[in-house]
């Protein structure tokens, strides 16, 4: 199964969309020139499509993501009177397709003092099944109601918020069927949600009931690090937060990072960041001050 990974930011936009009916017999277009994803749900009988030369049939209940400029016709028409939705949206942000989920970082640089917004990866199936059928079916509904005419009052966020809705939900169809994706994903909630805490190899066997090196293999698989590189990164940048957003001691910060001795964290800190956590909060604040300044 591939996966089709999309940077977070920027978010991707809605274009349009509809529910399409096909007579028995139908050709679907030939596209070579679409500057955005298309994708495509079929809900009754098939669709026979080919992308850059690879055939697909798309069965009912199945869905399949067509990429940005690559030439995508049918090789040969419907069998059967069939029915599908069709979505397209367009992101300017980088994208790639794999046989994994892969963790892209955005190309969108996010100020340090911004602490609540982390880069994210969007992950669809190429092609699947549609566990949830039934609710993206209703999803599309309520996406296709409210760009009609008879909603122009809905603002262009209620209909993005729809879509993203929708997007949140088809992420779930294909790579949480994926124990070791869903093992990982876990894990670095774990980390996020417990960073403060001691942590080690046997406390993650422990509360996941799995080999600290199949937990490695989760992670590098789908992290490219192990959880207890994950766990120190996400600690640096939780510390990061800290000395801009708080008047802590470096001491006091270590510990609310999961560092017992704070001469430790501050080692650790200067490796990562190439400056002492002290003179990095000095550095940013006085930045800061001279910009309200001017």
């Amino acid at each position: 199964m591939e996966i089709i990974s999309i940077a977070v930011p920027p978010f991707p936009i809605f274009i349009e969309g509809n529910l399409t009916k096909y007579e028995k017999g139908t050709w679907h277009p030939n596209r070579n020139d679409l500057a955005y994803f298309d994708i495509i749900f079929v809900k009754e009988g098939r669709l026979f499509l080919i992308e850059e030369g690879r055939e697909f049939t798309i069965n009912k209940n199945e869905m399949l993501v067509l990429q940005p400029l690559k030439h995508h016709y049918p090789f040969k028409p419907t069998e059967e009177d069939t029915e599908f939705y069709w979505l397209h949206f367009y992101t300017n942000s980088y994208y790639t397709e794999a046989s994994e989920p892969t963790n892209l970082t955005s190309s969108i640089p996010i100020p340090s003092l911004h602490y609540h917004n982390h880069s994210y990866t969007i992950h669809l199936q190429k092609k699947g099944a549609l566990v949830d059928h039934k609710e993206i079916y209703q999803k599309m509904d309520q996406l296709l109601l409210a760009t009609t005419n008879e909603n122009k009052d809905l603002s262009f966020w209620d209909i993005q918020l729809s879509f993203f809705s929708l997007i949140n939900l088809l992420e779930s169809q294909g790579i949480a069927k994926d124990n070791s994706y869903m093992t990982a994903e876990k894990v670095v909630q774990f980390l996020r949600e417990n960073y403060h805490l001691p942590i080690t190899n046997d406390t993650l066997m422990e509360h996941f009931n799995i080999h600290e090196n199949t937990i490695s293999k989760y992670m590098k698989k789908f992290y490219k690090v192990t959880a207890l590189e994950y766990l120190n990164s996400y600690r640096l940048e939780q510390a990061r937060i800290l000395l801009l957003k708080t008047d802590d001691s470096i001491q006091t910060i270590a510990e609310k990072c999961g560092y017992t001795y704070g001469q430790y964290f501050s080692s650790v800190f200067k490796k990562k960041y190439g400056i002492s956590p002290l003179n990095y909060r000095k550095k940013h604040l006085e930045g800061e001050s001279r910009e309200r300044f001017l």
